[in-house]
């Protein structure tokens, strides 16, 4: 089976070494409110509403950049294990990839429709945060285990 827009499967073990620590990181500093002083810089900022200084259009401003550097790795690393062939690609896997981003996308926007009946204020603008990272990552939960119950099923019938 020719799959196009897949990642050779060596990335899929870079991907797990980014996504896993900064997945880890990216918790710890949102939960624990940590800013690490090395990672404040000047950047550009096409827009920066003001909520806690000046608004910004089109400037420079000082910012922590920890959890951007974050957030950046856990896409990319997430996106390197969800988009990375199997070592042993096929149409089944095919089929079960698709339907782990359709089963995926159903949950997230289930849980963001859930957020937006109930969560209010400052609380929905973390669940806004929290679900730019969770359709990759219940894709990566549902994938991953679909395929381990299907090797643990084919090991126990051989």
């Amino acid at each position: 089976m020719k799959t196009r827009f897949l990642f050779p499967n060596r990335f899929k073990k870079i991907g797990w070494i980014l996504f896993v620590p900064s997945l880890v990181g990216g918790i710890i500093i949102y939960f624990l409110n940590i800013q690490l002083p090395f990672f404040n810089t000047k950047v550009f900022a096409i827009y920066d509403p003001g909520f806690f200084s000046e608004k910004t259009v089109m400037g420079v401003l000082e910012n922590n950049i920890s959890d951007e550097i974050l957030g950046i790795l856990i896409i990319v690393g997430a996106l390197l294990v969800a988009c990375s062939k199997e070592k042993n690609e096929d149409e089944y896997i095919a089929k079960i990839r698709l339907e782990s981003l359709l089963w995926a996308t159903y949950v997230n926007y289930g849980l963001l429709l859930a957020a937006i009946l109930f969560v209010y204020g400052g609380g929905f603008y973390s669940v806004i945060i929290f679900n730019i990272f969770t359709l990759l990552i219940i894709f990566l939960i549902r994938f991953n285990y679909i395929l381990y119950k299907n090797s643990r099923l084919s090991a126990y019938e051989k």
